[in-house]
Parts: C-alpha cells; sequence; structure tokens
C-alpha cells in the first residue's frame, strides 16, 4: 500500500476526485509510516482498519469543498486537521498555498459576530535569518516534504524516529550517550521489577503496555529479545507498545536502544486501537520509571518533571523548567524568584493534536503562538539543548535539533484528522442539538445564570467555534467561512471556574523570563509579532488570564475532560450536580497472569466501546470510590489528603504543607510523589480524587441551567464533530 504522501502525490497527478486511500483522512485510529520508500524499504506503518478504499474522499474545508457541501445544513463536519493540508488534496507539488485561516484571528476580527476570540495569531517567523528556523511552507510539495520528516520522527521503529531526550541519535555528546534509553537487556527484565513473576511471562508485549498504559499497533514496532542481534533480525522478534520505540542510526541500521515517544502522553487507544493524537487518559510513566530504575535504567533526572499522582495524568506542560537557563543575558532577580517559586502545574489531559490546526495558539492557557514550533520539540530534544547557552557547542547542538525538527514535526501533528464517531447518530436529535449548539444563550433572562456572562452570543459555539455548515457561512457567527471550528477564546478565570493552578503557575515574572528563553523566540520581543509567552501582561493588554476554549472536533474520544482529566464524561460537564469527588474508570480484564508465575498483573484502563464507553453521556463508565481509611501510604485515599465530599475545607495539616510547596516551589509536586510500593498503591492510582492539589472538577457551572433533554441533544450534535 502506498504510504502518505506518496498517496498524495499519486493523487495529484489522478486529480481532486481522487480515492481516499490516506488514514489522515479517515478514522485516524492509527498512521502508515514514510519509511517504505524513504529508508530502507521496509513497512512499519500502521494501517487504518477502519479504511474504505470505496469510499470518495470529501475535504470539507474552504478551499476545496466537496460537491454536495450544502451551506444550510445543520451537521457535516470537517473533523479537525488544518485547512492548508487539505487543500493539497489532489493538487501537484508547486500548488501555491493559501494563507492559512488562523492567520486572519487578529484583534477586531469578531467584534459583534456571535463567536468570540481573543487570542490571537502570531507569525514567529517574520524574519527566519534571526530565528534560525524555517518559516511556513510555500508550496504542497514542500509542506509534504515537512509532512515526511515529522511522520518519520513520530513513527515507532522508523528510520529518524525521535526518542524523550537523545533527539533522533542517542549516541551524541549533546543526548549524553543516550542516558534517557533503556538497553535491550534492561527492557526485556522489566518483569523482575513486577514482584512475584519467577519468568517472563509469554505474554509480555501486551503485559508492558497494559501496566504503563499504552497500546500495541498493528504493524511491527521491535525490539531485540535476550540473545538476539536487532540488524540481524529486522530490529528484534518483540513488540513495543506505541509509547516506545528502538532507535534508529543515522544509516537506517538499529541501535538497540529503547526510548519513549511522544506518544506516551499524546496518544491513547479506542477500542483496544492506537487513537493517535487524542491525548492519552491511560499512561502511568511514574510506574514506568520505577520499574526501570530497578534494572539499572539511568533515565535523565528531566524525566522526574513528568512524574503525576494520578495514572493517566502528566505534568508534561510544567513549561517553567523549561525556562530555568535563559538564552539572552540574565533574568531580572524579581523575574528569576518569580520563576523559582512558580510552583507547578501539576495534573493535565493532555490536549488533543487533531485540533491544532484549528487553534492560534497553543496550550490550555494559550501561552505559546501556534506558529512556535519548537516547543514541540522540547521532549525530543537532545538533554543538553535544554540548558539555555550555558554549555556552548553541546547546547547549541540540542537547540539546532529543535529548530530543525521543530517546524515538520508540527506539520505532522497539524495534518490529523479527529476519527468519526462509529456509533448510531440520532440524525433529528443531532440537528436539535447544533441549533442549541450555535443559539441557545445560556444568559438569557429567563435562565437567571448567576455566572457572569462571556463575550459572545451566550451559546457553546461562543466560545469553542461555529462548525455547522449553517452557522459557518453566517457573516454574524464568523467574519469569513474559512474560520470554520477555530477556537480562540481564552475564557476569563471567574467565568469558566475550572482549577486554576495551570495559570495560577505561569506567573507574570515566569512568562516574562520565558521571553529571553530560547522557547520564547527571543529575536521577535517588542515586535508586532512577538512570540514570548502570550499572557504577559504586556502582550495580553487588558485579557483576563483563564483557560482556552479547545476546538471540540472528536471530542467523544477525548474522555476525560477538563484540562486536568477531572471529569469522565460530557454528560457532567453539562451537569454540574451529577459531578463525583472520587472515581475509578473500568480496568481491562481481558489478560490473565501466566499459570506459572504466582505475580499480580497489573491492568490498564478497559478502552471497548460495548464494555467501558458510555454512549448517552459521552465518555468513560466508572465506579464511585468511597472515603475511607486505607493506609498512611495510599496516593489517593488517606488521613493526610481530603477525600470527604461533605467537607471539603477541612483539608488535613500534611496536605495543606504539601499543597502551600505544590504552589510555591517549583518541582515538589515532581518529587514528592506517592509511592508505588505495593499492589494496592499500584491499582489506587487509578482513582481521581477531584479534591486534590490541582484535581479539582469544578466549573462550567453556567450549564446548570440548562434541561435534560437540551444536554442530551447537545451531545448528539457533538457526535457528529
Amino acid at each position: 500500500m502506498l504510504q502518505p504522501t506518496r498517496r498524495l502525490r499519486a493523487l495529484a497527478v489522478l486529480g481532486g476526485k481522487a480515492v481516499m486511500t490516506s488514514v489522515l483522512f479517515t478514522s485516524v485510529f492509527t498512521i502508515s509510516s514514510m519509511e517504505s520508500y524513504a529508508y530502507t524499504g521496509e513497512d512499519t506503518g500502521y494501517d487504518d482498519p477502519y479504511y474504505d478504499p470505496n469510499q470518495p474522499f470529501t475535504p470539507h474545508n474552504v478551499y476545496n469543498r466537496p460537491d454536495d457541501y450544502d451551506p444550510n445544513a445543520l451537521l457535516g463536519s470537517s473533523n479537525g486537521g488544518w485547512a492548508v493540508w487539505d487543500f493539497c488534496y489532489g493538487k501537484p507539488d508547486e500548488a501555491e498555498l493559501p494563507a492559512d485561516p488562523r492567520s486572519s484571528i487578529q484583534e477586531g476580527v469578531s467584534d459583534g459576530r456571535a463567536v468570540h476570540f481573543n487570542a490571537y495569531y502570531k507569525n514567529c517567523h517574520v524574519d527566519p535569518e534571526a530565528v534560525q528556523e524555517v518559516g511556513a511552507a510555500t508550496t504542497c510539495g514542500e509542506l509534504r516534504d515537512r509532512f515526511d520528516v515529522g511522520e518519520r520522527l513520530l513513527t515507532g521503529g522508523s528510520p529518524g524516529v525521535g526518542a524523550l531526550f537523545a533527539g533522533t541519535d542517542p549516541f551524541t555528546a549533546e543526548a549524553a550517550g543516550g542516558i534517557s534509553t533503556m538497553t535491550p537487556g534492561q527492557y526485556n527484565d522489566l518483569w523482575k521489577s513486577w514482584g512475584g513473576y519467577v519468568s517472563k511471562p509469554d505474554n509480555y508485549d501486551q503485559l508492558v503496555a497494559e501496566r504503563y498504559g499504552s497500546v500495541i499497533g498493528e504493524k511491527r514496532n521491535p525490539y531485540p529479545l535476550k540473545g538476539e542481534n536487532p540488524n540481524w533480525t529486522n530490529g528484534g522478534s518483540g513488540q513495543l507498545p506505541l509509547m516506545l520505540t528502538q532507535m534508529r542510526n543515522p544509516d537506517g541500521s538499529w541501535t538497540g536502544r529503547i526510548g519513549v515517544t511522544c506518544h506516551a502522553c499524546h496518544s491513547g487507544a479506542i477500542d483496544g486501537k492506537p487513537a493517535l493524537g487524542g491525548g492519552s487518559p491511560l499512561a502511568d510513566l511514574d510506574l514506568f520509571l520505577r520499574d526501570g530504575l530497578a534494572q539499572g535504567y539511568l533515565a535523565s533526572i528531566a524525566t522526574l518533571a513528568n512524574l503525576a499522582h494520578t495514572r493517566g495524568t502528566n505534568n508534561a506542560s510544567d513549561v517553567n523548567l523549561a525556562f530555568i537557563f535563559p538564552n539572552e543575558g540574565f533574568y531580572t532577580a524579581r523575574d528569576a524568584i518569580d520563576l523559582i517559586t512558580s510552583g507547578s502545574t501539576a495534573s493535565m489531559d493532555t490536549p488533543a493534536w487533531w485540533n491544532l490546526g484549528h487553534r492560534p495558539v497553543k496550550f490550555v492557557d494559550g501561552m505559546f503562538p501556534a506558529d512556535a514550533p519548537r516547543i514541540d520539540q522540547v521532549f525530543y530534544t537532545p538533554i543538553f539543548g535544554l540548558f539555555g547557552e550555558i554549555l556552548g557547542p553541546l547546547s547549541d547542538a540540542g537547540q539546532k535539533y529543535m529548530r530543525d525538527n521543530g517546524p515538520p514535526i508540527n506539520a505532522w501533528i497539524e495534518t490529523l484528522k479527529a476519527p468519526k464517531y462509529p456509533g448510531n447518530i440520532d440524525t433529528a436529535l443531532a440537528e436539535e442539538g447544533a441549533v442549541l449548539f450555535h443559539e441557545l444563550d445560556m444568559w438569557a433572562a429567563e435562565r437567571n445564570n448567576p455566572v457572569r456572562r462571556p463575550e459572545g452570543n451566550g451559546s457553546c459555539a461562543g466560545c469553542h467555534g461555529a462548525y455547522a455548515p449553517r452557522y459557518v457561512n453566517d457573516p454574524t457567527y464568523l467574519a469569513d467561512p474559512s474560520l470554520e471550528g477555530i477556537a480562540a477564546y481564552i475564557v476569563p478565570q471567574e467565568i469558566i471556574g475550572t482549577d486554576p493552578v495551570r495559570w495560577e503557575t505561569n506567573n507574570e515574572g515566569m512568562q516574562r523570563a520565558g521571553s529571553v528563553n530560547f522557547f520564547g523566540y527571543p529575536p521577535t520581543k517588542g515586535t508586532d509579532q512577538d512570540c514570548g509567552p502570550q499572557n504577559q501582561e504586556r502582550l495580553r493588554g487588558d485579557r483576563e488570564l483563564g483557560y482556552l476554549a479547545p476546538p471540540l472536533y472528536g471530542v467523544w474520544a477525548t474522555a476525560p475532560y477538563m484540562h486536568n482529566g477531572s471529569i469522565p464524561n460530557v454528560w457532567e460537564i453539562l451537569k454540574p450536580s451529577e459531578r463525583e469527588p472520587l472515581w475509578r474508570r473500568v480496568s481491562n480484564d481481558k489478560l490473565q497472569n501466566p499459570w506459572y508465575n504466582n505475580g499480580n498483573v497489573l491492568m490498564g484502563y478497559d478502552t471497548s466501546l460495548d464494555s467501558a464507553y458510555d454512549a448517552e453521556k459521552m465518555g468513560w463508565k466508572y465506579d464511585t470510590i468511597a472515603c475511607e481509611w486505607r493506609s498512611f501510604l495510599n496516593p489517593s485515599v488517606s488521613p493526610y489528603r481530603t477525600c470527604d465530599p461533605n467537607d471539603k475545607h477541612a483539608t488535613p495539616m500534611a496536605q495543606q504543607v504539601l499543597d502551600g510547596l505544590y504552589s510555591n516551589l517549583i518541582l515538589t509536586w515532581n518529587i514528592f510523589f506517592p509511592p508505588t510500593l505495593t499492589m494496592r498503591q499500584m491499582e489506587d492510582r487509578k482513582i481521581y480524587n477531584t479534591l486534590l492539589f490541582s484535581h479539582g472538577n469544578e466549573g462550567h457551572e453556567f450549564n446548570s441551567v440548562l434541561t435534560d433533554h437540551e444536554r442530551m441533544a447537545i451531545i448528539e450534535y457533538m457526535k457528529t464533530l
């Protein structure tokens, strides 16, 4: 089967009536690798099991509308991705690219309209020479070439694949000789850290995926078993989960070294299949580090930056750690103190990649422009590239890696499409929901909404964007139809009301420090396209701090919800009174412990749509957990942690002290993480305690004015996005 870019180029010859053969434009549970033609002729990609060659591809954006596009329809979705990439479908390499629709998100574009924008697009590459980084692609061929590189960086086992703090070559000096990678022996011996096992189980690969919260792909992602030479066995006989990859030498040969990939946080599973780019509510990297260290895995100290207290969450957004070393001069004393005392953003639920092409700014608080790609390479950067300029050539090499690879990885991410809802949809109810989603004013006088009114028309679309063709083509909603699905409203905290830890951590001094850090594009500082942290007072003006309302493409596939993953389904977002303070997703029970081992199998979450998904509430089924005394070391429910929903304010003294540290001292959340010594403690990491620091499930209280029927209709509509 042709790989994605080859497919696009073949289709460019065939013309716009091309057959849909690229996984990127269907249900993106899986992806194909570029390596079959780029390097060795191998096929290690991930084919789409939902691909139907008999269905025509119908790109759905203003640059390339399908023939049957109805501008007055209530249902219809582009399924995310990026309009500029869709434009190139069926076009030759020399075709010139249109303007990025996000570039028109500028001050005043939404004045007086139903959909409000207050987070504006910045071009970080007005002067590519100054920032030493390529600007936007100008032709379809150039964009496809970037896609090729980005896909190889993010496809497990492909030549050119990247891994945690190793870049693409673990043996370089700037990568500290691969300190963040595992040897095959260490990986093959992880089972020795599991407790009670007398031998390596036959279903080891599946047990690894379950234990650490990942999924096995359908194509090869190999590693060598003990005694195997990876270059004599085409990488080895083992199969790594999506969160890991065996790295390759620059000549394409196998290194044997195993590293962590971006998919550990950015890709989960639905129905047991990879859900690329949907965020991972499955992973337990703490447990992976714990098991690996016992086998001699000399993980980079920076790995600690991603430790979290609850399975399925991560702390990858702790950007203040990346700001510690300035790139130009020194921080002021005030900014240095603010940076060190900024605390921790703590538990986070990774946003969906397939929405990036509809966001002019990145991260849940809109901290960086979408056109700031080097931040997307931060976890792949060779470790010494994160030390500003203090390490001279080692720092320079790491930063060059980010400059070179940030744009292509960003381009690949932006092409991803959300998976289409696989279940049945009540069309009449969904159409009713489309009207409610775009028109219902939750602040109408008869609703008596006690929450302060936001900008826009008071509907869901007012914050999250317009999707239905009827409203996309209505100038009272959007200034131009090309703005379909774009969300660019940072909703003030007083209105959104969700857990404030994230934006509070990213304080003013920390953000000013970021403006002279490598990630803040220092050469742009003070220009009208300043690409430093966007929530600095000098850039945001009178805009209040809060959270960016995300685009909602593929929302059905991204549970749990809120920026910290505290709410398991959309129904409870829309009906706050039914939220539970302590809950736990259903665990997978489909694997059994081999009879010859007496160890305990630690299973991940059940991702089956039949047994674990709640189609009515649109999210994952869960069990309510009672507040009870369990043990002094219990990571979720214990005497020194709040768990009584009837007494939220009676916080134990020990937790008050810890919360003070977490809020006011960098890295404390990462260092003081709960122990994972016993099987009970590992299982209890699945409990989501919404009364803990950064775990709050408050907010969206304005949805309380909806009726149950309105909630049902809106949910049915969102299944179509």
